[in-house]
Parts: C-alpha cells; sequence; structure tokens
C-alpha cells in the first residue's frame, strides 16, 4: 500500500476514534436537554447523580430531579418511550 494511503487511513482512523469520546448516549441527551428546562439552568451545568437504564437523577444550579423512562405502546406493536420528570419529595425544585 502506498505510504500517502496509509496515512490518510491512519488519519482517519484517529478521527473516528476522537468522534466516540466524550459522546453521550440518546438517553442522556435527552435527560440532560429536559433537565436545563426544568431546572432553568444551562446544559453545561446539568450532572448526573444516579444514572440507571430507567432512572436518571440530575442536579444543577442547586436544585435536582430524578428522570424516569415512561414507554406507551404505539400502533404496529412498538414502543414510544420518553424521559417524564418524577414529581415527589426527592425533587430539590425550589
Amino acid at each position: 500500500m502506498p505510504k500517502k494511503v496509509v496515512q490518510v487511513a491512519a488519519v482517519m482512523a484517529l478521527s473516528l476514534l476522537g468522534l466516540g469520546c466524550g459522546h453521550e448516549s440518546a438517553a442522556t441527551q435527552q435527560v440532560r436537554s429536559a433537565a436545563a428546562v426544568d431546572l432553568d439552568c444551562d446544559a453545561s451545568m446539568i450532572e448526573f447523580v444516579d444514572d440507571q437504564a430507567m432512572v436518571k437523577r440530575v442536579s444543577g444550579c442547586g436544585r435536582t430531579l430524578t428522570y424516569m423512562s415512561k414507554c406507551n405502546p404505539t400502533a404496529g406493536g412498538g414502543q414510544d418511550c420518553r424521559w417524564k420528570p418524577v414529581r415527589d419529595d426527592r425533587n430539590k425544585l425550589n
């Protein structure tokens, strides 16, 4: 393989590895965006206190909030799942 092709392939491989670093799952992105609105706090300030598959607890700007994944059946046998805030005493929204 010519040296130029090997160099280009190496640069591309390193670029692809770089894209994986810092990547958040779709669930994490959805919760972070929702929490930024619900907590009236910049998304960059949202921290995950507890990050489980179906429950995510976040804090930001001095407040905390728990989100749970809620799924509803859709036509054709699928599911529509969304992250919803849990309104209970554990959440500090004041």
